[in-house]
């Protein structure tokens, strides 16, 4: 019994040592698999448009893993645009997703070409993914292109009223995008977040707020119905939103709330002028008692 009291603990420890150090040994070879994604050597890049070329969707699959782990590095991969565009018909929703992250990052540099698929942008917009939706969402407001504007109002009015949040918080940061190309299109864009706006959820809120900010600061009649709500869910935001929604409420309030100090100013001015009334009528009343 004493041995086994002696041993017991020193077992258990043993074997939690042991477990760490598969748990080690485990994340080492992930991390030596995923290295080869960050080869960059002449040849490893000529295969990829291969691979972007090829019809099985795990070699497209590939190649998008590559270009992105060099994009995370900083490396330039935009060369590689016209054959990543291609791939945005894919059916793999793990390539699509991947396409759309490369698309998003590079679509302002290839303006020209990222517009030649705008089409297929405009039927992902009706995916039944919501993460499809938004990626086509903001690709197509990254395509800063005046001719593509009409296009992306369409999109815009659609998805500022999807059932998710997702898409809706999309559409809300695309409009401050719409704005920069084509500043006639802000009567409209202020109905959008006059829509994004009235949403409760704190992501959607968050990012319609910072739309607010960059297309109509003055218009505080939008965010009357709302002030309430927004004061409620501060806490609820994160920390980019918490900062945005402060900025604005203390515009809304210095422009809207009456001040406090001029207030009190006013209050002493009507005290003392009644106390004068007061003062001058006692006097009258004294007057007329000696004659």
């Amino acid at each position: 019994v004493s041995t086994q009291s002696t041993w017991g603990p020193l077992n258990g420890l043993l074997r939690g040592i042991g477990r760490t150090q598969a748990l080690i040994n485990m994340n080492t070879l992930s991390l030596l698999s995923d290295a080869k994604y960050f080869d960059e050597s002449n040849a490893r890049l000529a295969e990829l448009r291969q691979l972007l070329d090829s019809k099985q969707s795990k070699d497209k699959l590939e190649a998008m893993k590559r270009l992105l782990a060099m994009m995370t590095i900083g490396r330039d991969v935009s060369h590689f645009f016209p054959d990543v565009v291609k791939n945005v018909v894919v059916e793999s929703q793990e390539v699509k997703k991947l396409v759309y992250m490369y698309l998003i990052h590079y679509a302002e540099q290839n303006q020209e070409v990222a517009l030649l698929s705008i089409n297929t942008f405009q039927k992902d917009l009706a995916s039944y993914s919501q993460r499809v939706r938004a990626n086509a969402m903001k690709a197509m407001s990254s395509i800063r292109i005046p001719v593509a504007i009409p296009l992306v109002m369409l999109a815009l009015k659609t998805a500022v009223k999807d059932t998710s949040s997702y898409v809706r918080r999309a559409a809300a940061a695309a409009i401050p995008k719409v704005i920069s190309v084509d500043p006639d299109q802000k009567e409209e864009c202020t109905s959008f977040i006059s829509e994004l706006l009235s949403n409760t959820e704190p992501s959607v809120l968050g990012t319609a707020m910072f739309a607010f900010q960059e297309v109509c600061p003055e218009r505080f009649d939008l965010l009357h119905a709302h002030f309430r709500k927004i004061c409620h869910l501060l806490a609820d935001f994160d920390e980019w939103g918490q900062i945005v929604a402060l900025n604005m409420l203390c515009r809304y309030g210095r422009t809207q709330f009456l001040s406090p100090f001029a207030s009190k100013t006013e209050d002493e001015t009507v005290k003392s002028e009644t106390n004068d009334k007061n003062n001058t009528s006692n006097h009258v009343t004294v007057t007329d008692d000696k004659s």
